[in-house]
């Protein structure tokens, strides 16, 4: 017998308490997730990419070049990056080809939130991932832009997710690829709190759950708890480690403190995140995503890029090993 679908449990401001707890449909708790059968399955190693933030002036080819000499089987970017690639995609492709790399997902980011610009976000990204399919891409990252103001009712967090659920419909109907809501620090989708409301309001069959653990970690989440309670609903991680002490900001928004020179991340390995137990809970249900990692390079950092890269690649394979005994 179904269970009867509940209301999602939000903090509310005493304006939007008087209007009544809105409910949130809980999509992912009610769907039936056949892909999820219990199974003898093992995360494939091979399902491993790294972003191209890491290397912050260097050009896509060197990054990609960097990518592979590392280990890592495919390669992820912006949409506008592939969109706009001189000579067009295919040249694109060809320069994946010669490093053998795949191309697995495009990040695209937009307001998403704002619904004046929310058929405008949709037509854009629409067309970076038409681009990006064409380049091999699998994937949509979607992550909203800094947040605007400090505070967002609970009404435009279900906007948000009507924007989302909409585009992902049409990314699958009309190309084939899966889009994945990305959360990150200083957007309207930070906290955990925030990120409760979007994720048990998307439709999975349109979008499901791309967790950054760096950046979930940065914002005061447990990204190991976070990413096993969504982990039926995850289709896409961004791998990143966190050093665990936030950067600091100057009144003007400016960085102040750095304590790593990756904006308080690290290479996976040297951070303060149990990836293991963390791709436990995804192989439980099964997981057959991209783990691609991210770091978010500066001229502060320590290393050369594609040491960093390396050091990640190795830090990750242990983890996913581990994970599979």
């Amino acid at each position: 017998m179904r269970r009867p679908l509940r209301c999602a449990r939000l903090r509310l401001s005493k304006s939007e308490a008087a209007l009544g707890t809105p409910c949130f449909p809980p999509y992912y708790k009610r769907l039936q997730f056949d892909r999820y059968e219990k199974e003898s399955i093992v995360l494939d190693p091979n399902r491993t990419g790294h972003t191209g933030i890491t290397w912050p002036t260097e050009s896509i080819e060197e990054k990609i070049a960097d990518t592979a000499a590392a280990g890592f089987a495919s390669f992820e970017t912006f949409g506008h990056v592939v969109a706009q690639y001189p000579g067009g995609v295919s040249v694109f492709r060809e320069l994946l080809a010669r490093h053998h790399l795949a191309y697995s997902a495009s990040y695209c980011s937009r307001a998403y939130i704002d619904p004046a610009r929310a058929e405008d976000d949709i037509a854009q990204v629409m067309e970076w991932a038409r681009a990006s399919r064409d380049a091999g891409a699998d994937t949509i990252v979607v992550s909203c832009v800094r947040r605007e103001k400090t505070h967002y009712a609970a009404e435009e967090y279900l906007g948000l997710a009507r924007t989302l659920n909409a585009l992902g419909g049409r990314i699958r109907d009309e190309l084939g690829l899966q889009t994945s809501l990305h959360p990150h620090t200083g957007t309207p989708v930070e906290t955990p709190e925030e990120i409760a409301m979007v994720v048990e309001a998307l439709d999975p069959r349109a979008c499901g759950f791309g967790p950054d653990t760096g950046q979930i970690a940065q914002a005061g989440g447990d990204a190991v708890e976070i990413v096993s309670r969504y982990r039926q609903v995850v289709n896409h991680v961004h791998v990143k480690d966190y050093g665990g002490t936030a950067v600091t900001h100057d009144s003007d928004g400016k960085l102040l403190i750095d304590p790593t020179g990756y904006v308080g991340y690290e290479p996976i390995g040297l951070g303060m995140i149990d990836f293991t137990r963390m791709f436990r809970a995804l192989r439980e249900v099964g997981y057959k995503g991209w783990l691609n990692v991210e770091l978010d390079g500066t001229n502060r950092a320590p290393r050369p890029p594609r040491e960093a890269a390396i050091i990640s690649f190795q830090g990750l394979s242990r983890a996913i090993a581990e994970a599979n005994r």
